[in-house]
């Protein structure tokens, strides 16, 4: 037999010596499949990188480089999958960089190692002796399994073959507005969807049209409502379907289609569709018809909290504004990338302020200019802005503005500037990554605070019993001061509000939700963002004197609002003694003891809801579920509970007990005698002042067996001291 040399072992470990010129490119490609480590679906490009240099190349050293490469992206594929207790980002890099920082530590090891020949002499020989006795046939198929195997790791994360070519339709979604003039004519949206709620680009049924009506105060049905209904119409489609049905451009409808009808009996109206596909019929969200006045205001639905591929999203600025107003049937909408990604973009500013504007039509469709602002220390805030530009000079990001005081600073230098309005909208409040500090907040542009989102509710801590639906990424261990609700006990008066923060370019109708979050769904993104918003993404109904920036922007910034968990549009209305949510929400009482009616109205939405990882879904014989209950929050604690089972509820309680206020001041946390809300906050503060003045306040939250919950609120009730 040839004799072996003694360091043979360590030849996987042997650096190459390649020809000069093929030196730098060589290493530039190897980069390059590197950072492919943080490219969600587009990782797979690094994985073939280094199946080429194992397969390509002939020296030890680049073979052994490029198995390190596919493997180790295949190992970070399954590792984002399935751990969750990092941002997928995080754990890429993190594990990315330890992998090979590690394989570096080892060849030092291995190069000490092999000096000490005496040491590896009798090992080195026996390993070689045994591979070279490997028959050539066993020597092939181990090869094959080293390039196959890191493909198959990563294709059983990244390849949904589901979502590539299941198309088929399964529900009917229908859309019309929450409010409508009697006789008016007004747009009735019908969009077929598949498992995963995207448009199906194959659906050919034909759809009927009735009404179901019910009178406003009393709930009974109307049995003879007079209606302009739309006639049958059969969809016209694709022999195949499309992950993106919405861009075929052929004159065929592809899974959704507008119809023009009208109301002429007032009343509460559900549109039915009756689906000769499905064989089922799916109701409208509610619509309320009246005799309005010029006065009367408007129910608008908005999304101002969606990310593009500007920053760490999906898709172009002009695709998530056009997919917001003709997909999402929204009357509003925000882009709002993050400053810290958009100050190294050349020109995103300006393209992001340009397609805003451009979009933007009077009476028809309304877009804010927005930009999140990323703080880890203190809390994220998602600005709005009520005029024509942008916030670019400062721009808004962590990098240039660290500080909760400085991102203030320069909202006042350019809302005095430019006499436009803004809000700061705090968002996942109790998130470990980005717990929310309440202590630095600014009541001037603070006054509305998201609720629920894909990451989930927010309006308690995660692990608090009244927090039905979780959130991702908690703390450790329960942190008192997190949550919306410690803020209201703290005493900070803001009102709730519910948005998407998508990432997928679906502004509106986040899709993350669904199996349809995988990255070849289209728009692509290279921003390992989609797998870790499992919930739907919510939306705010806003009370307006008119669809345009200025009435819009007046409903958010009085705080007339309410919030829905996913694509729903229930009608809510919530008053105590006549007072509305809104305009400082407030409704000050003689006394202590003054008796307060609350008084609750509930019109359902009556489409299918999605949940958490789980799509809208019907089966055979499919009809609404109504059940649920109204919740009562008074003080942060459940007051009164009453379950529903009707599509409209009308509830009047009455509350005669003193009036005591709450206090977040036990759950402060001592650190060398000074107080802090828990413990990621760096300020201190006076606990004795962390307290509603002694004044109540109400959060009505609709809780449907559906999963689908809203909210509205608070209501703060004060009383004259005398």
């Amino acid at each position: 037999m040839k004799k072996l040399s003694n360091n043979r072992i360590f030849e996987f470990f042997r650096k190459p010596e390649p020809s000069p010129w093929w030196r730098l490119p060589r290493m530039l490609l190897y980069i390059f499949g590197i950072i492919t480590f943080f490219f969600y679906f587009w990782s797979f490009i690094g994985v073939l990188i280094g199946v080429f240099y194992f397969i390509g190349f002939k020296d030890i050293a680049w073979k052994r480089n490029g198995v390190l490469l596919s493997y180790s992206i295949a190992f970070i594929t399954q590792l984002v999958f399935y751990y969750k207790a990092l941002s997928p980002l995080n754990l890429a890099i993190y594990s990315g960089l330890g992998i090979f920082l590690t394989f570096d530590v080892l060849l030092v090891i291995v190069s000490i190692i092999k000096k000490k020949t005496n040491f590896v002499k009798t090992v080195n020989s026996r390993i070689l002796t045994r591979i070279y006795k490997i028959p050539n046939k066993a020597r092939l198929a181990i090869k094959l399994g080293v390039i196959i195997t890191p493909i198959l790791l990563w294709s059983s994360i990244s390849i949904d073959l589901g979502v590539m070519f299941d198309n088929t339709p399964r529900l009917l979604w229908v859309h019309a507005p929450s409010k409508a003039n009697i006789g008016e004519p007004f747009e009735l949206k019908i969009e077929a969807w598949d498992q995963f709620e995207r448009l199906s680009a194959t659906y050919k049924g034909t759809v009927d049209f009735s009404l179901y009506s019910l009178n406003i105060s009393s709930g009974s049905e109307i049995t003879n409502p007079i209606a302009n209904l739309p006639n049958s119409y059969t969809f016209s489609g694709q022999i195949f379907g499309s992950d993106i049905a919405y861009e075929i451009k052929d004159g065929k409808d592809n899974g959704i289609h507008n119809f023009q009808m009208s109301v002429n009996t007032t009343g509460i109206h559900y549109v039915l569709v009756y689906d000769s596909i499905t064989l089922n019929t799916y109701y409208s969200n509610p619509i309320l018809v009246k005799n309005y006045s010029i006065n009367e205001q408007l129910i608008v639905w908005g999304d101002f909290h969606a990310h593009t591929e500007l920053s760490d999203g999906s898709g172009t600025p002009e695709h998530s504004l056009y997919y917001a107003r003709y997909i999402a049937g929204l009357e509003f909408t925000a882009i709002t990338d993050h400053g810290e990604i958009l100050m190294w973009n050349p020109g995103s500013l300006d393209r992001l302020e340009r397609g805003t504007n451009l979009a933007y039509e009077p009476n028809e469709f309304v877009t804010f200019h927005g930009i999140e602002w990323t703080q880890v220390q203190t809390g994220h805030y998602t600005c709005i802005f009520s005029g024509n530009q942008l916030l670019k000079n400062p721009i808004l990001s962590y990098i240039t503005i660290p500080t909760t005081q400085g991102l203030w600073s320069a909202l006042d230098e350019f809302t005095g500037q430019t006499g436009s309005r803004a809000l700061a909208l705090p968002h996942h409040t109790t998130k470990k990554a980005y717990i929310q500090d309440w202590t630095y907040i600014n009541p001037k542009y603070v006054k509305i605070a998201e609720v629920s989102s894909v990451h989930g509710d927010f309006l308690f801590e995660q692990r608090d019993p009244l927090n039905y639906r979780g959130a991702i990424d908690p703390p450790p261990e329960y942190t008192y001061g997190s949550s919306i609700m410690d803020a209201f006990k703290m005493g900070y008066r803001m009102t709730l509000y519910s948005s998407g923060d998508n990432h997928d370019g679906h502004s509106g109708h986040s899709l993350s939700h669904t199996r349809a979050y995988i990255g070849h769904q289209r728009p692509y993104s290279i921003w390992l963002t989609r797998n870790e918003h499992p919930y739907p993404g919510g939306l705010t109904a806003a009370f307006v004197d008119n669809l345009t920036r200025e009435g819009v922007f007046s409903g958010l910034e009085d705080q007339e609002i309410y919030a829905n968990s996913d694509h729903g549009r229930p009608i809510l209305f919530f008053n105590i003694n006549g007072t509305k949510v809104g305009q400082g929400s407030t409704l000050l009482v003689s006394n202590q003891f003054s008796n307060r009616k609350i008084n609750i109205f509930l019109a359902q939405d009556g489409s299918p809801a999605g949940q958490r990882s789980i799509a809208a879904s019907v089966n055979n014989h499919w009809t609404p579920d109504w059940e649920g209950r109204i919740e009562i929050l008074k003080n942060g604690l459940l007051w009164q509970s009453i379950d529903i089972s009707t599509p409209i509820v009308n509830v009047s309680v009455f509350d005669a007990e003193p009036i005591v206020g709450a206090t977040f001041e036990p759950y402060c946390l001592e650190v060398d005698g000074k107080y802090y809300i828990n413990s990621y906050s760096d300020n201190p503060i006076d606990p004795s002042t962390l307290n509603t003045g002694g004044f109540d306040f109400y959060v009505v939250r609709v809780v449907g067996d559906n999963g689908r919950m809203t909210w509205a609120g608070p209501i703060w009730v004060e009383y004259i001291n005398t």
